[in-house]
């Protein structure tokens, strides 16, 4: 991937998060979890946002990406 691709990138998934984190209000945090799928679709968000930064400090830390990948793998397999 060459860098102005991955720019464009990280800056669409920047927004579309931005637009995420406005539109997720407490009520609408409340009111989706009075449902069972309103519940396990906020768990694919946390395990989503979770990831998002466990890749962010591991690539940051790291200069191996293999090992990050491997890494970021068992953080992924792990039950919180």
């Amino acid at each position: 991937m060459g860098k102005d691709e991955a720019l464009a990138q990280v800056s669409e998934i920047a927004t579309a998060m931005e637009q995420a984190a406005q539109a997720l209000t407490p009520d609408v945090i409340r009111a989706a979890r009075a449902s069972t799928e309103g519940a396990e679709r906020l768990q694919r968000m946390e395990d989503a946002i979770n990831t998002i930064g466990k890749a962010l400090i591991l690539t940051d830390f790291k200069l191996d990406q293999s090992k990050d990948l491997d890494k970021l793998k068992g953080f992924r397999s792990q039950q919180s």
